[in-house]
């Protein structure tokens, strides 16, 4: 499962995080990462610590939302 096919799947089809778990349970780590790329930038930055998850999930919102 990619990241786009994620993206596709929760934010144009309206596929929750908990049903996506569901099915990808092998893909948690990146159904949280397309989860956390509706939070607002600013707040991202408050809750990740880590500077590489961080990165991450900057150019995915890039990518993804513009």
């Amino acid at each position: 499962m990619t990241y786009q096919e994620l993206f596709y799947l929760k934010f144009k089809k309206g596929v929750s995080t908990y049903e996506l778990v569901k099915r990808y349970p092998d893909e948690i780590e990146r159904v949280n990462e397309v989860a956390l790329l509706d939070v607002p930038e600013t707040t991202l930055r408050e809750i990740i610590h880590e500077e590489k998850v961080l990165m991450r999930l900057m150019r995915l919102k890039r990518k993804f939302l513009g």
